[in-house]
């Protein structure tokens, strides 16, 4: 299973998404507000980013994050998004992986096996 960070900037919203993941297995860190930064643990498979809500703070995480060379080589996942928003974020971002909410259990399923086949 897959230790992951999950922003989503709901906190109601991003507890439910949490909820989820833990139920299949992973082990999920979170962050939701927005009157502070994300404090991203060092050892994470993946970094998952709802763009359902201010999707400009979550590209600002993604940049910040892969900003370091280190962590360049951990998936970032982004979440949902109407489509003009994904496509700045796809855009910007053409390394990261690209899901819809319902798709989420199985990219990060993907992501593991990736790391397993390693």
């Amino acid at each position: 299973m897959a230790t992951l960070f999950y922003v989503h900037w709901n906190e109601e919203e991003c507890l439910e998404h949490v909820r989820l993941l833990e139920a299949e297995g992973h082990t999920v860190s979170c962050h939701w507000s927005t009157q502070s930064n994300a404090k991203i643990p060092a050892e994470i498979d993946a970094l998952v980013i709802s763009l359902d809500r201010l999707p400009s703070h979550g590209r600002a995480v993604a940049d910040a994050f892969w900003s370091a060379k280190k962590r360049q080589v951990i998936p970032v996942v982004f979440v949902g998004g109407e489509e003009d928003k994904v496509k700045v974020a796809r855009d910007k971002f053409p390394k990261a992986r690209f899901c819809r909410r319902k798709q989420l259990v199985a990219a990060v399923a993907r992501i593991t096996d990736a790391r397993a086949d390693a």
